[in-house]
């Protein structure tokens, strides 16, 4: 689970769907961004966008652009 991997801690930004909270790896102390979405609220069509986000992210590497990590999909 994420929460086995990472400490939760303040909340940064939200939106319609999403909670952008700070935290931190409990093994390696690095701070991070993690972005909660609600997916019980999501369309089929909004599902295709995320998907297609997370993959455009997970390719962009610049030093201007947050850098996706990982994917976690868990309920809860």
């Amino acid at each position: 689970m994420f929460t086995d991997l990472y400490e939760i801690q303040q909340e940064l930004g939200k939106g319609a769907f999403s909670i952008v909270k700070k935290c931190i790896s409990r093994k390696t102390k690095q701070e991070f961004a993690v972005k909660i979405i609600t997916t019980s609220k999501l369309t089929k069509r909004d599902f295709e966008k995320l998907y297609r986000e997370a993959r455009v992210c997970q390719k962009l590497l610049h030093k201007n652009i947050v850098r996706l990590h990982d994917t976690y999909d868990q309920e809860g």
